[in-house]
């Protein structure tokens, strides 16, 4: 009987020890490859994190002075080149099938709305086209045709070309700074296309600075009505060097 009792317990032990192996071994199979997360000046963040058993998590936490809600999502997806996969299912944060991997953020890719995330650590070799170091007040929102037979194609600029525009835009203030506001009082949120003959064009969105919410501008497409001299548009031909197009909200 004793022996019994010391086989039993040897048995017991194994089958621990094999145990807590296979859960030790998952979780050094599990490692972080992407953290992104938005902090919000207003209050509230978003963290993204992608795994190596191709797992992510997100954790949306939203709030004010008498409000708090956290949200929590998590799926499946699968990593190729630059673009981030969301597989059997959607990422249901954004409804998007897809992401990217570009100038330090991963853009959500979805006909309902437009969501970057800024990356925080990336163990991917993927490269950053652009350096934004001279142009804080700059972000960039990729184009999403409104249908396939679209004359319009989303198109990725250069460093030269990023200097340029900004060189565009900053003669464009020059020559109208009867009508607006000094170009370094604006955040700029540009969506970049090809158009019908092939020229790169600039869609240009200028918003007055908000001291309270200094870095929403980065993560999501602003939308607004009115505004006067605090919401302005231009378009720019980077193709001709030339801007046009320039309307101010609440003007004929």
């Amino acid at each position: 009987m004793k022996r019994q009792y010391i086989l039993i317990f040897t048995i017991l032990s194994l089958f621990t020890q094999c145990k807590k192996s296979k859960i030790e071994t998952l979780k050094q199979s599990k490692i972080e490859q992407i953290f992104a997360e938005n902090n919000y000046d207003l209050g509230g963040n978003v963290k993204f994190e992608l795994f190596s058993d191709s797992t992510y998590n997100l954790i949306s936490t939203v709030k004010s002075p008498n409000y708090e809600k956290t949200e929590k999502f998590n799926g499946f997806c699968e990593v190729k080149n630059d673009t981030i996969y969301f597989k059997p299912f959607e990422f249901e944060y954004t409804d998007s099938e897809k992401a990217v991997i570009k100038n330090n953020f991963i853009e959500f890719i979805s006909e309902k709305s437009s969501f970057r995330i800024e990356i925080k650590k990336n163990t991917f070799k993927t490269r950053n086209k652009l350096d934004f170091t001279k142009f804080k007040d700059y972000a960039i929102f990729t184009y999403k045709p409104e249908n396939k037979n679209s004359e319009y194609k989303p198109y990725d600029i250069n460093q030269t070309e990023l200097e340029e525009i900004d060189r565009i835009l900053t003669k464009s203030f020059e020559e109208n700074k009867s009508k607006l506001k000094s170009k370094n009082e604006y955040v700029k949120q540009c969506r970049i296309v090809t158009n019908a003959n092939n020229e790169i064009e600039i869609w240009i969105n200028c918003y007055c600075k908000n001291k309270y919410d200094k870095s929403g501008f980065k993560y999501n497409l602003i939308q607004m009505n009115d505004g006067g001299k605090c919401n302005i548009s231009i378009k720019i031909n980077l193709t001709k060097k030339e801007y046009s197009e320039l309307n101010i909200a609440g003007l004929a």
